[in-house]
């Protein structure tokens, strides 16, 4: 029975190139084009190789990477990183979480690279030593901007993570794109748990329509700032205070921030 892999990449001329690729050494290919479909991928079908870009919109490489080490945390099929910022992750690849690296570079040297890894993959030849392996499509350097760029993402990042409140990110579609730890432990669970599923499958039954109303009052009303409402979590009342998403002018969104209100009652 042919091996299926993954390839996730928002730069569809790369998924058709690495596709290509595997698709001669017998995989069968399935694509996706961001973080969040490569896990709507993952939930539906059966992997056995996947191999991600770092740097996509809604949730990145290291968000899915994430997601597949907590879903799978005793026996994962293997993760290959692929991105042209490889060199500027160099200080942080540990915390990203793949089992081997290949930076982006001229298609030729790259395939030549991407095939001298997979008969290491398939013939199950990678010692120990060969975890978190790099292997270089051409002369890497770390350049100034992306190194800015990537330690200025990592920076705010760190912000929402430290906040004294929960947040959760959602899609136009209501799927969760992202959640600090702060959420996980309101609400008891894991990134697994969280990331991709419906907003409304994370409240009670009692507290949808409260939900629902509230994404739909704030998205239909342009000068209402925010709206809010209370509901029980695993940690207690919680107050839910829902604003929109707006990037560039555009509603792609909502943000949900989640107090634990029985915690600001006692300090007051």
């Amino acid at each position: 029975m042919p091996k299926t892999a993954l390839v996730v990449d928002n730069d569809f001329f790369f998924v058709e190139f690495l596709g290509e690729l595997l698709e001669k050494r017998g995989y069968v290919i399935i694509k996706a084009y961001d973080g969040k479909e490569g896990i709507s991928k993952i939930q539906n079908e059966k992997i056995d190789l996947m191999f991600a870009d770092i740097v996509m919109p809604k949730i990145d490489g290291s968000g899915l990477i994430s997601f597949v080490r907590t879903k799978y945390p005793e026996k994962c099929f293997p993760i290959v990183a692929v991105s042209g910022t490889i060199i500027e992750h160099l200080g942080s690849l540990n915390k990203i979480g793949a089992d081997h690296y290949i930076a982006k570079g001229p298609m030729e040297k790259m395939a030549a690279k991407v095939n001298e890894l997979m008969d290491k993959i398939d013939s199950n030849s990678f010692a120990a030593q060969d975890t978190e392996s790099i292997m270089e499509s051409g002369t890497l350097f770390p350049r100034r901007e992306a190194v800015d760029l990537l330690d200025s993402l990592h920076f705010h990042k760190s912000i929402i993570d430290c906040l004294g409140i929960g947040v959760i990110i959602l899609d136009a579609d209501t799927r969760i794109l992202g959640v600090n730890k702060a959420v996980m432990k309101i609400l008891n669970r894991n990134t697994s748990e969280l990331i991709n599923y419906l907003i409304t499958d994370i409240f009670s039954n009692d507290d949808k329509p409260l939900l629902v109303n509230a994404l739909k009052k704030i998205i239909h009303n342009q000068d209402l700032d925010n709206t809010e409402f209370t509901t029980i979590t695993a940690s207690g009342k919680t107050r839910v205070i829902v604003t929109l998403l707006i990037v560039d002018d555009k509603k792609i969104g909502w943000i949900l921030a989640l107090e634990d209100y029985n915690k600001w009652e006692k300090q007051a």
